[in-house]
């Protein structure tokens, strides 16, 4: 009950109401890292998204925590975003900011 409760939370806070959002558990062998030759057996969270049905399959090798619901739903909600800013917002918004970010001010300042 949790996670839906927190997902249902965060899409709210993200206005992405519009969206369906399940959760999928993983075997961490159903998961293979590139960076180590393609091994077997890691850990892993993950969205997958479907824009046109706007629907997402949250997948998952461990309980999801909320910082790993904030920060899959920001790849939902900013699809342009990096890696490393949705990291930063899911800091911000998890109430842990990491404003040693090289790229923090960046972040918070408007650009244009």
């Amino acid at each position: 009950m949790f996670v839906h409760e927190r997902i249902e939370h965060w899409k709210t806070v993200l206005k992405i109401n519009d969206w369906n959002i399940v959760c999928q558990s993983i075997s961490e062998m159903q998961v293979t890292e590139a960076l180590m030759d393609d091994t077997l057996g890691h850990e892993f969270v993950g969205i997958e998204r479907q824009f046109d049905s706007k629907t997402g399959i949250l997948y998952h090798t461990r309980p999801l925590l909320e910082d790993d619901i904030i920060h899959e739903l920001l790849h939902v909600r900013y699809p342009e975003w990096s890696e490393e800013k949705v990291t930063f917002w899911t800091s911000l918004l998890f109430g842990e900011p990491v404003l040693e970010h090289k790229s923090a001010m960046e972040y918070l300042l408007p650009t244009g």
